[in-house]
């Protein structure tokens, strides 16, 4: 169908030029106006009649070159009516061109303004035509996958249907009673962190200290305690602590350094696992299985004369709790004690024995 196309409206514009042009016009009009009634003046030629003088009445003063002729001055107040009604058109027209270009000026700033709203709207259409291919583009994912999540639906509903027909397999644990008890017996202890059990031979740390006490003897007879580190057994090594007992006068005097010459009795204070291997031991399900390192030590214990100590980090719980229950099925006893990160193994005189359940 054919439709009539429109013409932009075209803006009126209005210029300097414009102005000299129409003042130009308007003064152009004033001068042939001027020019007309002069020339109009000038030509006038009219001759006055006299009558011959009555007796009764006086002569009226006959016009000279002099006076202005009537006519003369009435094209003259003719040309200023005209000025001044040209003038008054000349104001009209100019008002109206100023109104004008403010209507032009308000047009334009009208379509500017219109401009940028469509913009705007053409931007947001775009945003909604990109969401609405999204929303297409997932809903042909959705189409796609839904037969394999209706399959999927089935198979698990029927598995449910198989397990709720299924006899209930009950596994019995079983737990030493709830109250511990001060571990008298030999002592093997491993330590439980970042979800790996590491054995710490302790006992063989102590008989290695206690091979040495006897050559650090005469370095206490001027020192109260002496600091020293054992060699490695497997992932550990010890940082022990001998000390000189201090006697009352001593304790009181807090003396410096001890009297030589004088008799006195030391031992072991206090000693602190240091692990010389960042990766070590294993793992629960490697610990577990038969042959590993950790059920070579445990599997030939007597229940009778030994007890086992887990020193056991926050990150390590859940292989704690697999641990004990292995050891605790064999009547083992078994002490576990909570350290917070970055404290380490150790005992002292001043602290606590471990309690097995």
């Amino acid at each position: 169908m054919y439709r009539r196309r429109h013409r932009p409206g075209r803006d009126i514009s209005f210029s300097f030029d414009s102005f000299l042009d129409l003042v130009a016009n308007v003064v152009g009009i004033i001068l042939r106006l001027i020019l007309v009634a002069w020339v109009g003046a000038r030509a006038y030629t009219g001759v006055v009649k006299t009558s011959s003088p009555s007796p009764a009445t006086k002569p009226s003063p006959v016009l000279t070159e002099e006076s202005p002729p009537l006519a003369e001055l009435a094209a003259l107040e003719q040309t200023r009516r005209d000025i001044a009604q040209a003038q008054q058109e000349l104001l009209a027209h100019l008002r109206r061109q100023e109104a004008a270009r403010q209507s032009s000026q308000q047009d334009q700033q009208l379509l500017a303004s219109v401009a940028d709203e469509r913009q705007r709207l053409q931007r947001e259409l775009d945003t909604l035509e990109e969401r609405r291919k999204q929303v297409e583009a997932e809903a042909a994912r959705i189409e796609i996958h839904l037969p394999q999540l209706r399959q999927r639906a089935q198979t698990l509903t029927k598995q449910m249907q198989e397990l709720s027909q299924s006899p209930i397999v009950r596994k019995e644990l079983r737990y030493q009673t709830p109250v511990s008890e001060v571990v008298q017996s030999e002592e093997l202890q491993f330590e439980c962190r970042a979800g790996r059990v590491s054995f710490l031979d302790v006992e063989a740390f102590l008989r290695e200290i206690r091979r040495a006490m006897k050559d650090q003897e005469q370095e206490l007879r001027v020192r109260w305690e002496i600091t020293n580190r054992t060699a490695p057994q497997g992932a550990f090594r010890l940082r022990y602590v001998i000390a000189r007992e201090r006697d009352l006068l001593d304790s009181v005097a807090e003396t410096k350094s001890p009297d030589r010459d004088s008799s006195f009795s030391y031992g072991l204070v206090a000693w602190y696992a240091e692990p010389i291997a960042r990766e070590r031991g294993e793992s629960a399900a490697e610990a577990l299985r038969a042959g590993s390192e950790f059920r070579k030590i445990v599997d030939h214990l007597d229940p009778r004369q030994t007890a086992v100590t887990f020193w056991v980090y926050p990150d390590s719980f859940a292989l704690y709790r697999q641990l004990r229950d292995y050891l605790v099925a064999r009547d083992i006893l078994v002490a576990g004690r909570p350290l917070e990160e970055g404290m380490e193994i150790g005992a002292s005189r001043k602290g606590t024995a471990s309690r097995g359940q």
